[in-house]
């Protein structure tokens, strides 16, 4: 049982490990190759879910607690199982955010930006600008506010790029706002609040799915008390971003995840010895 408890935590070591590879260093000049990684991140936290979590189970049920390789395994085994677990809750959350409607009161109406691709916008953020759109055909005096800066690669910013797609699809260009400095989520909030200066107008933020529990989060340590959208994350890129932003969470509040996992061991510890 040693040398399968060695195995089982390295295959779980290499599924992480790639996922956050793939994350980490992005292969993606094309929508195959896109198709490609999502795949491969999807196979890969499959394995983990169905193949290695249920052996950390057998192992730690049919090994003895008095080997060493026994409190290994259960560490690996509890950290995996709350990273999984955390991950699959995060997926439903965000699943979750695309029930909401939008409400009956709205002022402003902010578009988180995501990457534009030669000047033209993503298919995950037209998903944002589409539902955008949604939002303002039921408030057409509501104001759309377009926020995202420029990348080095980039001849224009995220947020001239969105304004252009809202403007060919029938948004008078004297309701769009732009902020074109942003390059994360807590800055696209940031220089998009002070856009808005009153303080008592209803403002309801859209982004994807994936990104509405992070920009929720961020809202909240600068004191913003919006409405957020989520919208449906195309098929082909849904794998890579939920697992990204997800990572994101922990990274953002890594004191509080290793608080949980330090916690779920030591509670396994006791249950289990």
């Amino acid at each position: 049982m040693f040398l399968w408890g060695l195995i089982n935590i390295l295959i779980c070591c290499i599924c992480w490990g790639l996922v956050i590879r793939i994350i980490l260093i992005p292969h993606f000049k094309n929508i195959q190759v896109i198709i490609h990684y999502n795949l491969l991140a999807f196979l890969l936290m499959l394995i983990n879910l169905v193949i290695v979590l249920p052996f950390f189970g057998y192992l730690l049920r049919y090994e003895s607690p008095a080997h060493c390789i026994w409190h290994l395994v259960l560490i690996a085994a509890i950290v995996d199982f709350i990273s999984t677990l955390n991950l699959i809750l995060f997926c439903c959350y965000s699943f979750y955010t695309r029930i909401k409607r939008c409400p009956t009161n709205v002022c402003d109406i902010v578009v988180l930006g995501a990457a534009i691709n030669h000047g033209q916008v993503s298919p995950v953020l037209a998903s944002r600008l589409n539902h955008a759109i949604k939002c303002w055909q039921q408030h057409q005096s509501a104001r759309i506010i377009v926020s995202g800066g420029q990348s080095q690669n980039e001849h224009l910013s995220e947020a001239a790029a969105m304004a252009r797609y809202l403007v060919m699809r029938g948004i008078p260009a004297q309701l769009i706002l732009r902020e074109n400095h942003a390059r994360n989520t807590r800055q696209n909030l940031l220089f998009t609040k002070r856009l808005i200066t009153a303080v008592d107008r209803s403002v309801v933020v859209i982004t994807s799915d994936f990104h509405v529990l992070r920009a929720r989060l961020d809202a909240r340590k600068i004191g913003l008390s919006w409405c957020f959208l989520g919208t449906k994350t195309p098929w082909q890129f849904r794998t890579l971003t939920f697992i990204r932003d997800y990572l994101g969470v922990i990274r953002d509040h890594y004191c509080l995840a290793g608080c949980v996992w330090f916690v779920g061991i030591v509670i396994a510890e006791l249950l289990l010895t």
